[in-house]
């Protein structure tokens, strides 16, 4: 027998999940302007004010599911970064990158969600702690730890402090620590592979490539290849003869 609010905890998390994953079939049906509280209610069962009782506006549930989905993510990148303990630093950095474009490409809606909704103010008050934004720090962790890993082995040729003009240089310093004490320079060459790789999968996943391409995949290979070199890899990417 549960004591105190025990089921009433648990009954209220499995609807709470139910609302979520109703919000998401609504997404991948219709898009994110198919994600609406009346919406998801009637998908339910529900009514609208019963809705509200577990969250208190659209913008609530948006970002708890714009939460799980980078927590869902970054769990299946950890769960490839991890499955071969052998596996040197770059070959997991190559794999993961595959593995981002691989769940990009069976997800669309989801990617299309996360990663083309805009980011909200980084300078209000409350954007360290809203959860969309810890996801996605914690998504971020996965690519930026193993670039790190990379410059501590083997640190790789990058552009001088000179090179890259005061305002540029002045934030990347203020970024060191985050990027495990790496240099402005090396932090450019990482912040060149994630925009590269971000930009590359978002052509690919919203159809921007098919006029060029009709099979994106040798083309995604051979980019990797060439951000791998920049960052001083000597290894091509996993399964490449």
């Amino acid at each position: 027998m549960d004591v105190g609010g025990t089921g009433r905890d648990r009954r209220r998390a499995a609807t709470i999940a139910e609302i979520k994953s109703a919000a998401r079939l609504q997404l991948i049906e219709g898009g994110a302007a198919a994600v609406g509280l009346r919406a998801v209610a009637r998908r339910l069962g529900l009514t609208p004010p019963a809705l509200y009782r577990y969250f208190d506006s659209h913008d609530a549930l948006m970002t708890a599911l714009i939460s799980d989905l980078y927590d869902e993510l970054t769990g299946v990148l950890e769960e490839i970064r991890d499955g071969d303990p052998d596996a040197d630093v770059g070959t997991r950095l190559y794999l993961v990158a595959a593995g981002l474009r691989i769940w990009a490409l069976g997800h669309p809606a989801e990617f299309g969600l996360m990663f083309g909704t805009p980011v909200p103010d980084p300078l209000a008050l409350n954007h360290q702690q809203r959860p969309d934004h810890q996801a996605a720090m914690r998504f971020g962790a996965v690519f930026k730890e193993l670039v790190a890993q990379v410059w501590a082995q083997q640190p790789f040729p990058c552009p001088s402090d000179n090179d890259l003009g005061p305002v540029l240089l002045k934030q990347l310093r203020q970024r060191s620590e985050y990027f495990e004490g790496m240099p402005p320079g090396a932090i450019y060459l990482a912040l060149n592979f994630w925009t590269r790789l971000y930009g590359l999968i978002c052509m690919e996943a919203f159809g921007q490539l098919h006029w060029a391409l009709d099979d994106a995949g040798a083309y995604f290979e051979a980019q990797m290849l060439e951000m791998g070199e920049a960052l001083g890899l000597d290894c091509p990417p996993p399964d490449w003869e």
